[in-house]
C-alpha cells in the first residue's frame, strides 16, 4: 500500500461473512427477524477464499470495513469487531485495526471517495456509484465472475493498476465495466423475505 493508495471498503455480511444462510436458516425457526437474535453473528463462517484475498488486496489498497448492524441487536456490533479479530488479529497487524466502520447510512462515508464492496444496494450502498464524489460500488457477486474464488481478486488489482497508469479511478472503473458487470439495477434488487 502507497500514500496513494485507493480506499477499499469491505461490507461484512454477504461478503466476507457467510451470513445469509445461517439468517435464512434460522427465518424458518424464529418467529423473530433473525438478524435480531442475540449472538447470530458471532460464529459465522468467513466467505470461500477472503482470508486468502485480504493479504493481496492490502499491498494495493488501503482496507476498510463499512458495515451495518441491527439496530435492535446490540451484540452484532460487538459479534462483528470479535469476528474481525478472531480472522485478522486484536492488534495493529490486523488489516483493518480501527478502521471500522458501522453505520445504517453508508452512503455518509461516500465523500472519502474510493470503492465500496458490498453484496446489497440499501443501507446507502447503491449511493456510492457517484463518480462526482469519486466513489464507487461494486456489487459483491452480482457478475458471478466477481467473488473471491473467482475474478475478484485480479479485477481488483488490475483496477488498482489502471488508476495508476491513467491517473484517473473513473476511467480504470469504465474499463473494467466493459468486462464485468459491477453491480445491478438498485430499484430491482429482491430481499429476502424476511429482511
Amino acid at each position: 500500500m502507497t500514500e496513494q493508495s485507493i480506499k477499499l471498503f469491505l461490507d461484512m455480511d454477504n461478503v466476507l461473512v457467510d451470513t445469509l444462510p445461517v439468517l435464512n436458516r434460522a427465518a424458518t425457526t424464529h418467529r423473530q427477524r433473525p438478524d435480531t437474535i442475540p449472538g447470530i453473528f458471532r460464529d459465522l463462517p468467513p466467505i470461500s477464499g477472503v482470508l486468502a484475498a485480504i493479504p493481496e488486496l492490502a499491498k494495493s489498497y488501503d482496507l476498510y470495513i463499512l458495515s451495518t448492524a441491527p439496530w435492535n441487536n446490540p451484540s452484532a456490533w460487538q459479534d462483528k469487531l470479535l469476528w474481525i479479530q478472531q480472522y485478522f488479529g486484536a492488534g495493529d497487524t490486523n488489516y483493518f485495526y480501527k478502521k471500522v466502520i458501522m453505520t445504517h447510512d453508508k452512503g455518509l462515508v461516500r465523500g472519502a471517495s474510493g470503492i465500496l464492496l458490498d453484496d446489497r444496494p440499501y443501507h446507502g450502498a447503491s449511493a456510492w456509484d457517484d463518480p462526482q464524489h469519486g466513489s464507487f460500488w461494486i456489487q459483491y457477486g452480482y457478475d458471478s465472475r466477481l467473488t473471491w474464488s473467482q475474478d475478484l481478486v485480479p479485477m481488483l488489482e488490475h483496477l488498482a493498476y489502471d488508476t495508476q497508469r491513467l491517473g484517473s479511478l473513473s476511467q480504470a472503473i469504465q474499463q473494467a465495466a466493459t468486462n464485468y458487470q459491477l453491480h445491478g439495477d438498485h430499484a430491482a434488487f429482491t430481499k429476502e423475505n424476511w429482511e
